[in-house]
Formats: structure tokens, C-alpha cells, sequence
């Protein structure tokens, strides 16, 4: 079969008259036609094709990707469970009146750190000095009177002795006397009570601290014991520090305990890098089976004043020392599909993907238990669109010097 050349398809289509369809039907249901354009379709894709792939582009190499590196370090860490904790005193003692009266001095101004024995209040002692001074004279009184009895006894004994006076008189004698030294024990036993009271009157601080708000000032009348709270005061050096730790992690800090005496580091709210250390005291015998946590307790020295009653702080236990641990930039390590990985940087400047088994964080660095070693270069920042292989540029140098 003949089939027409394409000059004869342009005549062809040139002659259609657009006005009569059935000239259209005509010309493209010839089958020389239709085979004809066919072939030219065909003979034009063929061009474009070999046109594209003997004039294609060379593709200009990718330059290397820009990423900033830090080096993974050795270096013993240790191992800790973290929590957050409140800080409250050893001792903690609100200053109440014990007798009644009023107040006419007060010795401190609220916030002072006092020392045991340091004057505080003082209540009018008048009233109780002259109650003393009444008990004392009344002890004399007795102590006279109870000599006269004595002495009168002393006298019947040889009465007694010579049968001049009957047995039943000599034992009225004795019982006299007995008396007498019973009044003047009660007599002795009221001074010291008058004295007590006196003192009372004298409001002394019973322990070193540090005092709270006044809340009741000089010319007010206090009742004693039942009356307001005069002044809180509150030890602060040192302090007890309470927190708990999940149930899960007990077994670990009981193993570590067996082993010596538990360290434990505290980091006061917004006090960067500043830490302070104690011990652990007490764990306690029960799991709160509410929240499934367990109390423990240390005590924290607080020579410098840095911390307060009240507080509340982050608290690393320390259970343990991992040695020679491998430690990578935490801002290194990412997260996918697999778990944590990284990108190294080999000898060559390419990136090569690390997966890696991870521990747990150590401020700026976590780490890692297997994937990378100490010295490598990984990338901290760049690594969107990095795949092994990729070319880099380290501008962690560059970066510095800006």
C-alpha cells in the first residue's frame, strides 16, 4: 500500500472546506491519510527524542552542603535518676507567749538569722517577780518555823528519854516536824515556779535560724500558750530535701544503696550551673499506690545561704559512675524511623548516617552505647537534605570566627 507523503497531507488539509463536514470525513477516513499522519507523528517524536538526548545539558556537580560539626568526647559520667524536690527545715519552731502579760520590748526585726539564747520579746515582769519574791518569803517563813519545830523536838527527845512525857505526845512532836518539811518542800517548789514564770517573761530563741514577720509588736497583750504565734523561726542550714522517684526505678536505687551511701545533687530554679550536694537519709517503707511513686529524703548543706524553705528545686540521685563513656552532641542526634541516628563525618568530608543505641542525657551531650566513637566529627546543624555520601563543608571554624 502507497502511502502519501506529508506534502500530499498539507494539500489535502489546505483543500478541506471547514464549511462541508463531509469533506472532513472524507479526508481523514482515507486510510492512506490517516497512515500517512501517523508516520509524520511518529517521525517528529523520534526528532525531539534524539535531539534531546544528543543536545542534553551536562548537570553542573552539587556543591558541598554546608554543616556545622562537633567532636564526640570520652569522659566518666554519672549515672542519675532526676526528680524535683522541696526543700524544708531540720527544725521549725513558732514562737508563742507562756505567760500572760504585755509586751514591752522586741529584740530582732523580722528576717534577722538569730543564734540560740538570742533575746527576742520581753513580757512585763513585774507582776511575776513580785509573785517570786512572795514565794520566797514565804519559804522563809517555813524554813523558820519548821527550825523552831525541830529544835522543840530536839527538847521532848530528852523527855522522852527520862519518861517525863508520854510516847503519844513525843510522836505529835514528830508529825509537827514532818509537816513542817513538806510545807517547806511546797514553799521551794512555788519559787521555782515563780522563777520559771519570770523567765517565761524573757522570750529566748531555741534554735539558730532564721526568724519570719513579727506578728505581734510591742504594747500588746498576749495570753499564754493559747495566744498568737509571736514569730516563726526556721533552721537553714541545714535542710532536708523531700522528692520521689517512680517504683520502676526503686530496684536500681536499692542496689545502689547496699553499696554505699547515695549522693544527691541539687539545682535551684534559675540558678544555671550553680549545684549544691547531699545524701540521701531515708527512703521511705511504702509505695504511694495512688501515684506509683515512692519519698525519699536528704539532707543538704547550705553553708553559702543559696537555698530556702520552701523551695522547689531539681534533684539528680547519683547512683553510679559510668567510666569512660562515649558522649555525643545532643543537638547531633536525631530521631526516625529506625530510632536515633546521626551523621559522621568521614576522612573524605562526606556525611555518613549512623544508627544509634542511646543512653541518657548528660546536659549538652547524651550518651551513646553504640554507633559512633569518641573523636568522631558528626553534624550539630545542616543535616535536612544530607544522605550518605553527601559532599560537606565544615563553617564551624567560620562560625567561631564571626
Amino acid at each position: 500500500m502507497k502511502f502519501l507523503n506529508y506534502k500530499e497531507i498539507l494539500n489535502r488539509i489546505k483543500a478541506y472546506d471547514y464549511k462541508n463536514p463531509d469533506a472532513y470525513k472524507q479526508v481523514f477516513k482515507n486510510p492512506k491519510f490517516r497512515k500517512g499522519l501517523l508516520l509524520v507523528v511518529i517521525f517528529i517524536i523520534a526528532i525531539t527524542f534524539l535531539k534531546s538526548c544528543i543536545f542534553k545539558p551536562k548537570q553542573k556537580p552539587i556543591p558541598p552542603r554546608p554543616v556545622q560539626t562537633a567532636v564526640v568526647i570520652k569522659k566518666d559520667v554519672p549515672i542519675f535518676i532526676e526528680s524535683f524536690g522541696t526543700l524544708s527545715s531540720l527544725e521549725d519552731v513558732d514562737i508563742r507567749a507562756q505567760v500572760t502579760g504585755k509586751i514591752v520590748e522586741a529584740h530582732f526585726n523580722g528576717g534577722d538569722e538569730v543564734s540560740v539564747g538570742d533575746l527576742l520579746f520581753i513580757i512585763d515582769p513585774r507582776e511575776y517577780i513580785a509573785k517570786l519574791r512572795k514565794a520566797e518569803a514565804s519559804l522563809a517563813q517555813d524554813v523558820a518555823d519548821l527550825k523552831f519545830k525541830t529544835d522543840n523536838l530536839a527538847r521532848n527527845k530528852m523527855l522522852i528519854e527520862r519518861d517525863l512525857i508520854s510516847r503519844q505526845d513525843y510522836e505529835s512532836f514528830q508529825t509537827v516536824v514532818e509537816a513542817g518539811k513538806a510545807v517547806v518542800e511546797l514553799d521551794k517548789a512555788n519559787v521555782e515556779l515563780a522563777k520559771i514564770d519570770v523567765g517565761y517573761c524573757y522570750i529566748q530563741s531555741p534554735i539558730d535560724g532564721l526568724t519570719g514577720k513579727r506578728q505581734v509588736d510591742p504594747g500588746n497583750i498576749v495570753t499564754a500558750n493559747d495566744g498568737p504565734i509571736l514569730v516563726n523561726i526556721k533552721c537553714i542550714d541545714p535542710f532536708y530535701l523531700d522528692f520521689t522517684i517512680s517504683e520502676k526505678a526503686l530496684v536500681d536505687v536499692l542496689d545502689a544503696k547496699s553499696k554505699g551511701i547515695l549522693k544527691v545533687i541539687v539545682r535551684p530554679e534559675g540558678a544555671e550551673g550553680k549545684e549544691l550536694q547531699g545524701e540521701l537519709v531515708f527512703l521511705d517503707n511504702t509505695v504511694d499506690d495512688m501515684t506509683g511513686t515512692i519519698l525519699l529524703r536528704a539532707i543538704i548543706s547550705n553553708t553559702e545561704r543559696r537555698l530556702w524553705a520552701g523551695e522547689f528545686v531539681t534533684v539528680r540521685l547519683i547512683l553510679r559512675i559510668a567510666r569512660d563513656a562515649i558522649l555525643a552532641p545532643y543537638a547531633a542526634v536525631r530521631i526516625g524511623q529506625k530510632g536515633h541516628y546521626l551523621f559522621a563525618i568521614t576522612d573524605d568530608d562526606k556525611a555518613d548516617l549512623r544508627q544509634l543505641t542511646v543512653g541518657m542525657r548528660e546536659d549538652d551531650y547524651i550518651i551513646i552505647k553504640k554507633g559512633v566513637g569518641a573523636g568522631e566529627r558528626v553534624v550539630t546543624f545542616g543535616e535536612l537534605g544530607l544522605s550518605p555520601g553527601t559532599l560537606v563543608v565544615d563553617i564551624t571554624k567560620k562560625k567561631v570566627e564571626e
